[in-house]
């Protein structure tokens, strides 16, 4: 059986594969010219393109990506959760990305960055581990 990929849904996984591969000018022919970035757990908001790919060009450290969902949405638009970790310490995130396309472009990517974190004591007679 023959799977075609949405274009949206490989968008968004060569964008998240370029980064992993620290190829982030390979990223700006998949985002569109009025292109913008929010990083809402930040308060920040990226412009354009090129600020969006200079951040991540100078973000410290040697992080890795991987991506862990991909879903799209029928109006259109797409989301993504992806691990990222540093390759020398144990540091470990999840990006929520939520993306709009336009002229079968990105543009717009709203992220929600979470940090890996062990349940606070209070919480663990109602929890266990994930295995």
């Amino acid at each position: 059986m023959l799977i075609i990929m949405d274009f949206r849904e490989k968008l968004i996984r060569d964008l998240w594969s370029f980064f992993d591969q620290r190829q982030f000018e390979m990223v700006r022919p998949l985002l569109h010219e009025e292109f913008t970035a929010i990083w809402e757990t930040s308060n920040e908001i990226f412009p354009s393109r090129d600020a969006f790919i200079k951040v991540n060009c100078d973000y410290p450290g040697k992080w890795r990506t991987i991506p862990q969902k991909v879903e799209l949405f029928e109006n259109g638009g797409g989301v993504s959760i992806v691990s990222v970790f540093y390759k020398d310490k144990p540091d470990r995130y999840f990006a929520t990305s939520v993306y709009e396309f336009k002229d079968e472009l990105i543009s717009k990517i709203t992220e929600y960055w979470a940090a890996v974190e062990q349940a606070p004591e209070w919480r663990k007679g109602y929890s266990r581990p994930k295995e």
